[in-house]
C-alpha cells in the first residue's frame, strides 16, 4: 500500500469545508466511497492524482 495519508487529509479538509460538513461527516462520507477505496488500489494509479481530481471524482460519484 502506499502512504496517501496527507492526500486524503487534504481532499477529507477540501471537502469538509466547501461543503459544510462536520470533520466527522466527511471522514464517514469520503471514506465509505468508491473513490476513496480506490486511492488505496495502486492499479487504479489514484494515489499520483492530485486533491482537486479526487474531489471532482468524489462529487461525480455522489451525483450519480
Amino acid at each position: 500500500m502506499f502512504d496517501d495519508t496527507s492526500l486524503l487529509c487534504l481532499v477529507v479538509e477540501n471537502l469538509a469545508q466547501s461543503h459544510s460538513w462536520t470533520y466527522e461527516e466527511t471522514i464517514e462520507r469520503f471514506y465509505r466511497s468508491d473513490t476513496c477505496r480506490g486511492i488505496s488500489d495502486s492499479e487504479t494509479g489514484m494515489f499520483t492524482y492530485a486533491p482537486r481530481e479526487i474531489i471532482e471524482l468524489f462529487e461525480e460519484e455522489r451525483s450519480v
